[in-house]
């Protein structure tokens, strides 16, 4: 399966709205980050925040991205010899969030887990099963204790040899968040950024003036537009985890890409899919970590993870028991409750 058909076959979110009554927005749609990034803005000054936006989810590409020249491969290549790599101040800020994330679910999210997703190639022509003994190896190199920081230099280095980095389950939201700043910089008011559909935020409203409806997918439906319930979403960010986005099958086992770093394998927590809507200026960050740490946790512990946070945000898990999905929300400070939110729930879900 080919990379680029699969994000546009497997796409986590669909956007729902119809334009109506309002000036037709300016859109521009691209492949970068390794997914298909649509910027759509109505108002403000719409073309310099597209074509700005645009160049800075470019340049963050070129420092995430694994390809030779970027800040993850000079680490990469420095890995054991013990010499410090100078970072972006983007990519360091990731590294650091991603820390701090880390030691709070005690090893859930793991930036450190390179090894184990380049071993499996999931989402690749390369994509396979690896044996035991590839797989320890590839384990022996994960722990996010063995990256360092030093903020005086803005540099970092890793410990051992082998080591390599993965920012897949943070750089979109980073981005998003870059997005909104340089969108209200240019006083774009209403708008809608989506990198991949598992990373959206919504300003304001929708081209018919009400709040933007964001689709959630079906994790079992290879239609993109067959969805199980609808976000209204303005003012705030909502990402999406599945193990539906990426994936291969073989022997009858799905193997998708969210990693479990505990086992290198992918996460068997009993989740298909969780979604996370927060608001606030790091609210892309924030629900891009949530979405990978609460599947990689699972529907109980990530649940009460979440209740006890004090974090803003709220969290839907989805499993699945016959042909019936169920969904399941928490939400932690003063979050809306899910629940309450959903719209157009479909009738093969029950709540839990």
């Amino acid at each position: 399966m080919k990379r680029l058909l699969g994000i546009l076959i497997f796409i986590t979110i669909t956007i729902l709205s119809i334009a109506c009554g309002h000036p037709e927005p300016l859109t521009k749609t691209a492949v970068v980050m390794d997914t298909v990034v649509t910027l759509e803005a109505e108002d403000g000054e719409r073309e310099q925040a597209v074509e700005e936006g645009m160049a800075y989810l470019q340049r963050i590409d070129a420092l995430a991205s694994q390809n030779e020249g970027s800040d993850l491969e000079a680490l990469r290549h420095a890995a054991g010899n013990g010499q410090w790599v100078e970072i972006s101040p983007e990519v360091f800020e990731m590294l650091e969030i991603s820390q701090e994330w880390a030691a709070k679910t005690d090893g859930a999210f793991d930036v450190t887990v390179g090894p184990v997703v380049w071993l499996w190639g999931i989402g690749t022509e390369y994509a396979n099963v690896p044996n035991d003994a590839e797989l320890a190896e590839a384990r022996s190199h994960v722990g996010w204790q063995k990256l360092e920081l030093d903020k005086q230099t803005t540099s970092a280095r890793l410990t051992e040899p082998g080591m390599r980095l993965h920012l897949g389950a943070i750089a979109k939201g980073y981005a998003i968040d870059g997005l909104r700043a340089i969108f209200e910089k240019h006083h774009v008011k209403n708008a809608l950024v989506s990198l991949g559909g598992s990373s959206i935020y919504a300003f304001g409203e929708n081209p018919k003036g009400k709040p933007w409806r964001i689709g959630i997918r079906h994790p079992r439906s290879e239609d993109a537009k067959e969805y199980l319930a609808v976000a209204p979403l303005s003012d705030a960010a909502l990402s999406s985890s599945g193990d539906y986005e990426r994936y291969f099958e073989q022997d009858g086992v799905r193997y998708h890409h969210i990693f479990d770093p505990k086992t290198g394998r992918p996460a068997t927590s009993g989740v298909l899919g969780v979604t996370v809507v927060a608001q606030g200026d790091h609210a892309g960050t924030l629900t891009d970590i949530l979405t990978t740490t609460l599947f990689v946790m699972g529907e109980e512990k990530g649940k009460a993870f979440l209740e006890n946070s004090g974090i803003e945000a709220s969290a839907l898990f989805i499993t699945q028991d016959g042909s019936t999905f169920h969904f399941t929300a928490a939400q932690s400070g003063n979050a809306p409750a899910m629940r309450d939110v959903l719209t157009d729930v479909s009738q093969t879900v029950e709540w839990k």
